[in-house]
């Protein structure tokens, strides 16, 4: 049984067995000069990773995989590389915006395109938690918020906090933000993966900042925050809301949505020389 759906289009095949050399499963061969794959009993490490290398690698689109055709694939960018550099110099942590919901078509897209994001193994594991409606977000933070005081009043703060540092953020509330849980971020998106299983500590902080750069491209504000994970630590019943599995690892929340206030220009930040640890392998170890 073919469980991957993988076929080839054997008119369209050259046989030069890029497919067979980049598979990571080590599950496809050229047979009679085309590819074939074998037969395996489950995804993964003795099978196929899923990882459709053998579809983007192929230089006439013979391959065909999952159900899937080289044409509806993206093609490698030409020239991204200002783009990139734009984007990354211009991305930044976002804590205010505009009270107005991103268009669910935007979402989705971006959403799409996290499938992306590298992941250990490519297993996938990572799942999505997301606030998408703008009054949803609002309900929770007065929730959250709520609870956050009632604990506070009784000496319990979030993790990492004393009363000092407590009474300091109150006022900063007064001049800086009113909302300094969520930064008044009208959307949240919250991964999360499986423990126990995989990378999920990696996969869900590799897919944190591919979304912050897939915000940044459309022209979204995004700020990734811990903050608010050791403040509802200590509220489990409202962190139940979320509806995240217990046994999940969740180690930020990407407030997004549209800024309120618009920059010019991208920072001018530079990485010093003593940052920068070049090493240089002289001798082999006996």
């Amino acid at each position: 049984m073919n469980k991957a759906q993988f076929t080839v289009d054997k008119s369209k095949c050259v046989s030069c067995g890029r497919c067979v050399n980049v598979c990571p499963g080590g599950v496809l061969s050229m047979e009679d000069g085309a590819p074939d794959i074998a037969e395996f009993e489950d995804f993964g490490w003795n099978g196929c990773w899923k990882c459709e290398h053998c579809l983007a690698v192929c230089p006439t689109g013979a391959v065909s995989i999952f159900g899937k055709r080289a044409e509806d694939c993206l093609p490698p960018p030409e020239n991204a590389a200002a783009v990139l550099d734009a984007l990354i110099a211009n991305r930044r942590s976002c804590r205010r915006y505009r009270q107005k919901n991103v268009e669910r078509a935007v979402m989705d897209g971006m959403l799409a395109q996290l499938a992306n994001a590298p992941n250990g193994g490519n297993k996938q594991q990572v799942e999505f938690t997301l606030l998408d409606n703008l009054s949803d977000t609002e309900r929770f933070r007065r929730i959250a918020y709520r609870r956050m005081d009632e604990l506070a009043a009784q000496d319990v703060y979030p993790r990492g906090f004393d009363a000092p540092s407590y009474g300091d953020m109150k006022r900063w509330e007064a001049t800086v933000r009113p909302d300094m849980l969520f930064c008044g971020a009208p959307h949240l998106l919250i991964p999360h993966a499986p423990l126990g299983s995989g990378e999920p500590v990696q996969d869900v902080l590799i897919a944190a900042a591919y979304f912050e750069l897939l915000c940044a491209s459309r022209g979204l504000g995004a700020v990734i925050m811990t903050f608010p994970l050791g403040a509802l630590a200590n509220m489990p019943e409202v962190k139940a809301l979320l509806k995240i599995p217990e046994n999940h690892y969740a180690g930020v929340i990407i407030g997004f949505g549209y800024p309120e206030i618009k920059y010019a220009r991208g920072a001018c930040r530079t990485l010093g020389a003593e940052r920068i640890h070049r090493v240089h392998i002289e001798e082999e170890v006996k």
